[in-house]
């Protein structure tokens, strides 16, 4: 049938043209008309029995109806007419699909377990078959006879339930719905609809307002209320991979029971991950006892404001865990006071998501993103197992951010914290990548490692350098640029205000800004995490180039490895803080002109000259493979003497292997006992005869088997695998094996390693981290 319902009936009574005068006579029209209206192929009953069974059907072939020769099919409507129950013994399929529903209609349709696929709709009639269309009435077990007994929609898109010839009235259906049209296919809903369970595996499914009716009312999912399902929660909607709801309702989207004395839940309302749903009336409410939120739910209503979706009866869940949240359109939607997000949030168009009263927690394990708008929340808490919170825009806490676990990567963009002056931030874990501007507005008074310590990721370096402040502060907006180069300086050439030579720094730096003035004392740190270091005392808190003000304090944390720095919140401003090391006391008595190191035959060959002396007694030859790990004396050279000219001096190291990379240093002494350094040269080898890479993985190593990966040149029969310490001491040789090799290296004890591949013909050496 092409036409049915309100469109159809006023068709009828304006053909009749006498509607105004005699309404008994408009009626009969309209009767006529419709009764008249079936499709040529349609089938109707005669009698009960099985769908298979020829005998019970008769076929319209456009004036009369004639005994059928063959089943329905997919090209067939069929009317199941008053008295008669239809049963299938399989699996069969119809294009439309009518149904008697006068009072006392009882059983109509025993699907037996079985499933029917319906490409057109699905209507009830009144009447003689084709009848007249009728909503159904509250008939027992007028669909079964079970929840594997189903329905099917399939085809393309269409009105599935036509307004005006459909209810939920059949208090006892006994089925299941299934929408299953295909990706894209839209199916459109028009009337309230009853079963045991809907499931949208694939297609949309658009459920309409019924405007017909006064007040308007959605065409609600609903599920059978009979007792020996329970008297309480009962019924499932699910949204599946791919498949999409659209509501365009308020109230009453889904529930059991919509009665006034007894509002019942359903058991389950489920959005699958990569199902969507998109509410879009003003105050969506589903009433479910269980809803699980795994795919997109988007709000689409286009004017004014939206609410949140919520929930009104006792029995029904207040939804707050959501995966991914999208707002469509120009309306701004209000979110709850307590929302929690494992997936993306985003906005396309002008509306927007107020957050303004939101505690928003992001606990998702995989990647996130906020996207479409700078997010303005009241409270942040982030506790991510795994995955980064990506923010495509500023984000603006107004009162707290929780940093529990996670990082977030604010790719180039500002965090402002506290705006409101009434909380602050709570830090327990996690870290911040690509931060542009950090900006702590009302800063506490009292800044502790609770509420001032602030992780910035080292994009270079690697790990985090946390910055710590420890003091009593006189409030103002605290901003913090941490602005990031890659590399350090091994030559810095400056010295502490203590007279100690700083001899390594790293290039990035952190700037402070924007507290109000005062002389209290603070604290301040900074963490080398990520960095080898000996000792956590060798670490020291500098600036770029130049001392930093106050005092340096020893280190003792050897998991944080913190530079520490007491000095006052005054000294702050104008200065640049970085993470910098020493060794040892800095007195100038020669001027140095320069220093270098290049291979010798088998041996490195280290030349330095100095412009002058002065009382100078020797010079003492120190050698390193990584300056953070520490230096070795490897020799001495007796001093020229006293000298108004410039001198050179040379020393052949023969105490690394050849293959090994170093760095080198010379310590000058005088008679009277004060020394002071050169600056730092490396000797880097070339292995350019290697046209194959190396590796050890894993690498760094923390347990577990370790794999080597050999380049093609090596013959591993004939490979010979030597491991040094830093300072060059051989620990173990062997003929390469792989499961020797993994064996000797998971028993070695923390540290840093240089391990040399080596045959008769190339040598390759590598350093390697047993943490």
């Amino acid at each position: 049938m092409k036409t049915r319902g309100k469109t159809l009936a006023q068709e009828a009574i304006f053909q009749c043209r006498i509607y105004f005068i005699f309404s008994a006579v408009a009626f009969h029209c309209l009767y006529l008309n419709v009764a008249f209206s079936q499709e040529i192929g349609s089938y109707r009953t005669i009698a009960s029995g099985n769908f298979g069974n020829i005998g019970i059907w008769q076929v319209y072939d456009g004036a009369i109806w004639s005994p059928a020769t063959l089943k329905p099919s997919q090209i067939n409507d069929i009317y199941i007419d008053r008295t008669h129950l239809l049963t299938l013994t399989g699996n069969e399929e119809v294009k439309s699909l009518f149904i008697n529903a006068d009072a006392g209609a009882a059983q109509k349709l025993n699907l037996n377990g079985n499933n029917l696929d319906i490409y057109g709709t699905l209507q009830a009639f009144d009447g003689a078959a084709p009848g007249i269309p009728a909503g159904t009435n509250a008939s027992l077990d007028w669909i079964g006879n079970s929840l594997s007994s189903t329905i099917t929609f399939k085809g393309g898109s269409r009105v599935i339930i036509p307004d005006g010839t459909w209810s939920a009235q059949s208090t006892n259906s006994r089925y299941a719905v299934i929408f299953d049209p295909g990706s894209g296919i839209e199916l459109i809903t028009q009337r309230a609809f009853k079963a045991l369970q809907f499931t949208i595996r694939s297609g949309i499914v658009n459920q309409k307002i019924n405007t017909t009716s006064i007040p308007n009312a959605c065409s609600t999912f609903s599920f059978n209320t009979n007792n020996s399902f329970g008297s309480n929660e009962y019924g499932d909607f699910i949204i599946e991979t791919g498949a999409k709801l659209i509501s365009e309702c308020s109230s009453d989207i889904l529930f059991r029971s919509g009665t006034a004395s007894t509002p019942r839940s359903a058991a389950l309302f489920d959005l699958q991950a990569g199902g969507e749903l998109i509410l879009e009336g003003s105050s969506p409410q589903i009433e479910a006892a269980n809803i699980q939120l795994d795919g997109k739910v988007t709000y689409r209503k286009n004017s004014g404001t939206q609410n949140f979706l919520s929930k009104s009866y006792a029995s029904s869940t207040l939804p707050q865990n959501f995966h991914d949240l999208e707002i469509q359109g120009s309306q701004n939607v209000n979110l709850p006071a307590t929302l929690s997000l494992t997936g993306n949030i985003s906005q396309i168009g002008s509306g927007a998501f107020n957050l303004s009263n939101t505690e928003l927690h992001i606990i998702g394990s995989t990647d996130q993103t906020v996207s479409g708008f700078a997010m303005n929340v009241n409270d942040l808490i982030v506790n991510k197992p795994a995955g980064t919170a990506f923010f495509e825009q500023n984000l603006i806490v107004r009162n707290k951010l929780s940093m529990d676990a996670g990082e977030i990567n604010f790719q180039g963009n500002n965090l402002i914290l506290n705006t409101l002056g009434s909380g602050g931030l709570e830090y327990n874990g996690g870290q911040w990548r690509n931060l542009g501007l950090f900006t702590y507005q009302n800063t506490p008074t009292s800044l502790t490692a609770l509420n001032a310590t602030f992780p910035f990721y080292d994009l270079y370096q690697g790990g985090i350098r946390k910055v710590q402040m420890l003091g009593t502060s006189a409030g103002g907006n605290l901003t913090i640029q941490f602005t990031e180069y890659k590399g350090a300086d091994f030559n810095p050439s400056f010295n502490d205000l203590d007279s100690t030579p700083i001899l390594y720094r790293l290039f990035s730096y952190f700037q402070f800004s924007g507290l109000a003035s005062t002389s209290n004392p603070l604290e301040l740190r900074i963490s080398a995490n990520n960095l080898i270091v000996d000792n956590p005392d060798d670490v020291r808190l500098v600036c770029t180039g130049y001392a930093a003000p106050g005092v340096h304090v020893p280190g003792t944390d050897t998991s944080e490895l913190w530079a520490i720095r007491e000095l006052t919140f005054d000294d702050l401003p104008g200065k640049n803080f970085t993470v910098g090391s020493f060794r040892t006391l800095t007195i100038l008595p020669v001027t140095w002109l320069s220093l270098s190191a290049k291979l010798k035959d088998t041996a490195r060959q280290i030349t330095w000259s100095v412009a002058q002396e002065k009382d100078n007694e020797k010079f003492e030859i120190y050698s390193s493979t990584d300056p953070l790990m520490g230096w070795s004396k490897i020799g001495e050279v007796s001093s020229d003497g006293n000298s108004d000219v410039p001198v050179s001096y040379t020393f052949i190291d023969e105490s690394l292997p050849r293959f090994i990379d170093s760095y080198y240093r010379i310590k000058q002494i005088d008679f009277s006992g004060k020394w002071s350094w050169s600056h730092v040269v490396r000797h880097e080898n070339d292995f350019s005869k290697s046209t194959d890479r190396l590796s050890i993985f894993p690498n760094p190593h923390t347990n577990g088997k370790i794999r080597v990966s050999v380049p093609e040149s090596f013959h591993s029969e004939k490979t010979q695998v030597l491991i040094y310490s830093t300072q060059g001491v051989l620990i173990s040789s062997f003929s390469f094996n792989d499961i020797e090799f993994s064996e000797r290296l998971e028993i070695m004890q923390p540290g840093v390693y240089l391990i040399t591949f080596s045959n008769s013909d190339i040598s390759v050496q590598m350093r390697w981290i047993k943490h």
